[in-house]
């Protein structure tokens, strides 16, 4: 039963979050409004702001043109189904599934009644930044903020929203008598522990995609991604904490990568949105916590500061190589390319 409310819940949110689409494009998009077929008529270019953004509407499969009665587009009724699946189907893999069940946390309450409402909300802020992004190359500051206050609130207010502590150490010598240790203060200050795993985070996001703005901007002499992307990862990072935000910055850049040589080589475009590819990886975080935590022992790489470091430093190197080489490719003219 709850995967059915889940799957209902997901069509509604996957068309509201069309709609808060259509109302910050609307406002500040550089795209023609009628070729997205949401904000007007892609027939007769007659706004369609306010029958799109009628909440009554929002079951419809298609906004109907006062004017030509030209039916909309189908991409927004797609969206609601893929959210309707994703609602689903990550409320069986976290329930059922036990995709974040790990040795180190156990929460007080079941996931459905807290961790879960939370990730939803967090699937549903991803779902908004990727369909303006993906449309404009747009993130909207104001779903952002918003979203990092909830993140911070309510991991403070829980206590008990953590996918993984802020510090767990496996590398201690009686591991395998007493478990992994944790810091003694954590136990009695759950809230605190909530603020605090949820903005180390945040930092933590918004403190590599910096490092990587800067990095890209001296090698490539532009910026490899936006401020938007940065603040974006301070919003996954202040839901996630600092470790999966970790992971998500190490599988992003890939299929970041390879969609811009793509983009290079098929469109001689030298730059894609990222912000997608950064949800993206979010999502499958989300969804493979338990695996990357435990089964490939990325626990034993966070129990240890200096690993830690090393990785992040080796990672930046690496890209500084790797944006080097993309430099160079691109001095390569696109039709030399395609001979």
């Amino acid at each position: 039963m709850i995967y059915l409310a889940m799957f209902l819940t997901g069509l509604i949110a996957g068309r509201l979050a069309v709609v808060l689409s259509c109302w910050f494009l609307n406002d500040e998009t550089t795209v023609q409004p009628a070729r997205l077929g949401i904000a007007r008529c892609a027939k007769c270019e007659q706004s369609l702001s306010a029958a799109a953004i009628q909440f009554k509407g929002l079951m419809k499969s298609r906004v109907i043109c006062p004017g030509c009665r030209n039916s909309g587009p189908v991409w927004p009724s797609l969206v609601s189904a893929v959210t309707a699946i994703i609602f689903a189907g990550f409320t069986w893999l976290l329930i059922e599934g036990n995709c974040q069940t790990i040795t180190e946390v156990r929460p007080s309450h079941q996931l459905v009644f807290d961790r879960l409402p939370f990730q939803l909300i967090f699937i549903f802020l991803m779902l908004v930044v990727t369909v303006t992004d993906l449309i404009d190359y747009a993130i909207p500051d104001f779903i952002i903020w918003i979203g990092i206050v909830v993140a911070v609130a309510g991991s403070t207010a829980s206590g008990d929203l953590q996918m993984v502590h802020i510090w767990v150490d496996w590398s201690y010598e009686l591991v395998e008598i007493y478990g992994p240790w944790l810091p003694e203060w954590m136990k009695h200050h759950q809230h605190l522990h909530g603020a605090a795993w949820s903005i180390a985070g945040l930092v933590t996001g918004a403190g590599i995609m910096l490092l990587i703005r800067i990095i890209s901007s001296v090698i490539l002499g532009q910026a490899a991604v936006g401020f938007g992307d940065v603040t974006l990862m301070m919003m996954i990072g202040a839901f996630m904490g600092w470790q999966p935000t970790l992971c998500v910055i190490a599988i992003a850049p890939i299929g970041g990568l390879l969609m811009g040589l793509f983009s290079q080589i098929a469109f001689a475009r030298s730059f894609v949105a990222f912000g997608p590819y950064l949800t993206f990886s979010a999502f499958i975080v989300l969804c493979t916590w338990r695996i990357l935590w435990e089964v490939l022992q990325l626990r034993i790489i966070f129990s240890h500061w200096p690993t830690v470091l090393s990785l992040v430093v080796g990672v930046l190197l690496m890209l500084s190589i790797m944006l080097g080489l993309l430099r160079l490719f691109k001095a390569v003219p696109a039709s030399a390319l395609k001979r």
